[in-house]
């Protein structure tokens, strides 16, 4: 993998990183429905050096691998793997 394929695909796990700490934020305000500041609530988890900390952690060893590998394709595989799956309507 080139230097420039690995910076794109670094930034879209960038992208990820933050769309799944939002994800986490968004399901805790759908748990505490009819919550008048909903957007002050997001807001501050989003701030959470905690959490953040956390979902940090979760992408910290692909970015390594990324990094130190001429092809992280079965780092990027492994991280894809342990995403829940869509579940289907029925």
């Amino acid at each position: 993998m080139k230097e420039d394929e690995k910076k794109r695909l670094s930034a879209v796990l960038h992208a990820t990183e933050y769309l799944f700490l939002e994800n986490m934020a968004l399901k805790l305000v759908l748990e505490h429905r009819g919550i008048a500041n909903w957007q002050k609530l997001v807001d501050h988890l989003i701030s959470d050096k905690e959490m953040l900390g956390g979902v940090r952690l979760t992408f910290r060893d692909l970015y390594q691998e990324i990094e130190k590998s001429a092809d992280p394709t079965a780092a990027l595989e492994a991280f894809l793997g342990r995403i829940p799956k869509r579940k289907t309507a029925q």
